[in-house]
């Protein structure tokens, strides 16, 4: 069972970094890529949450994707945003990487 301490951190974190991306998609050319990561762990977010969806069955690689992905094109935005995506990085990096393993949570 993963920490549901770090989750909630993830989380807490990624409704920063999100807004943040989109907010910069008005006068940045966002890749497509991106914005389908970021969907992914919008998504896996509500899951987790238990908004949607079968935590049970909630996988760690959306978010690990998306990290993957903010950091990649992290030159795109500003100086406030590109922390918050390094800290939302570092916190992902916390998470043992198995893509087919279930949450559990």
């Amino acid at each position: 069972m993963e920490d549901k301490e770090l989750l909630e951190k993830i989380i807490a974190k990624q409704n920063v970094v999100i807004p943040a991306i989109s907010k910069a998609s008005e006068t940045e050319d966002i890749p497509e890529k991106l914005r389908h990561a970021m969907a992914a762990a919008e998504e896996w977010a509500a899951v987790v949450e238990k908004k949607e969806g079968r935590d049970k069955e909630a996988r760690r690689w959306p978010v690990k994707q998306f990290a993957q992905e903010a950091h990649e094109h992290i030159a795109l935005f500003d100086h406030e945003t590109r922390q918050q995506i390094q800290e939302y990085c570092e916190l992902v990096a916390c998470l043992p990487y198995d893509g087919d393993a279930p949450l559990g949570v």
